[in-house]
């Protein structure tokens, strides 16, 4: 199953309220319609200035790590309905201890697509071997900027001569496994943005398949605070637009927001996402008072009256709110 071709299906239907009535089909039907965004560790060798990682206080808040046992139990409840898990979000996987067993059960589950997420500084050759033969389908690596300087800065304690590294024998391991995919997630903020015209001059001898581009959004109280967007505005054309049609001619999957979408202050489709996505950490199962012994996923629903809440989402003249915590994304 492609995942990004379903994606770009459900960015082909326009109406909210049409997408909702497809989410609640499948829920009443059991099957799989939502993704989830595991961190089995809350912990993280950099300190990344746009994440909370580099807030002291909260830091402080982020700790511990999942059992063998915790994870299948976890696997139980939520598994049967994953469309896609994503290990690793919003700390380091790799601190993990055991990243293969995770792998193995989610194929175990069926999971039609298996991803992880990592700044690749901690990363081996060896051990992504592995997570591959288990069946990890696509590897996504977090960075922040195209210049060293820029990297480094932005992610503290990092090393971009690592990441090139990484990004090296990734690339080797791909023309073994002909079907495993690389992606790069790049976070943009007004120190970062015009750095993308030159995105290729610096990893234009890697085997990308997917290049994710996300504009900053807060996250907590993070070390860097300009949330602006303006400047990505005002040199579109020359750094995402630029980017994109590079992309292209390398036949490189663009996934990044368009320009109409970074200046609304509307997100009509920011109701969906609640129904899709699931975050599974150490600090909170899927939601505070979701009991992992007693509840399952549906009998969770049921007790909070996921129908009649998505039905009056469905039938209502409102379906999004002013908030812009998120984007659409456009995936050519």
């Amino acid at each position: 199953m492609d995942i990004y071709r379903l994606l770009r299906f459900n960015r082909l239907i326009k109406s909210s309220r049409l997408k909702l009535a497809g989410i609640l089909a499948l829920h009443q039907l059991k099957r799989r319609y939502f993704g989830i965004f595991f961190d089995p560790i809350l912990a993280c060798n950099l300190r990344c200035q746009m994440c909370h990682f580099s807030d002291e206080e909260k830091r402080k808040t982020l700790h511990g790590g999942f059992t063998e046992k915790e994870i299948e139990t976890i696997a139980k409840k939520f598994f049967p309905y994953a469309l896609k898990l994503q290990i690793g979000c919003g700390a380091e996987p790799t601190l993990y201890n055991d990243i293969t067993s995770i792998i193995r059960l989610a194929k175990k589950y069926s999971i039609p697509y298996i991803s992880m997420t990592t700044n690749a500084n901690l990363l081996q050759k060896e051990d992504l071997k592995k997570y591959i033969e288990a069946g990890l389908d696509e590897i996504t690596i977090s960075l922040h900027g195209v210049l060293e300087t820029t990297y480094e800065t932005l992610m503290e304690n990092s090393s971009f001569v690592k990441l090139l590294e990484s990004l090296s024998y990734i690339s080797v391991l791909k023309s073994e496994f002909k079907n495993f995919k690389l992606r790069i997630n790049y976070t943009i903020n007004e120190d970062n943005c015009l750095e993308l015209s030159n995105f290729f001059d610096a990893f234009g001898t890697h085997d990308i398949d997917i290049l994710q581009l996300r504009p900053i959004q807060r996250i907590g109280n993070s070390k860097y605070n300009n949330f602006s967007w303006q400047k990505l505005i005002d040199n579109y054309d020359d750094t995402l637009g630029k980017l994109k049609n590079e992309c292209q001619k390398r036949n490189i999957t663009v996934i990044c927001p368009n320009k109409e979408d970074l200046a609304k202050q509307i997100n009509k489709e920011s109701i969906v996402f609640e129904y899709t996505y699931i975050y599974i950490s150490p600090n909170e199962i899927f939601a505070k008072d979701f009991d992992i012994e007693k509840d399952t996923y549906h009998s969770y629903q049921k007790k909070h009256k996921f129908v009649t809440n998505i039905l009056n989402r469905i039938f209502s003249t409102k379906r999004y709110t002013t908030t812009k915590n998120k984007l659409n994304y456009d995936i050519q």
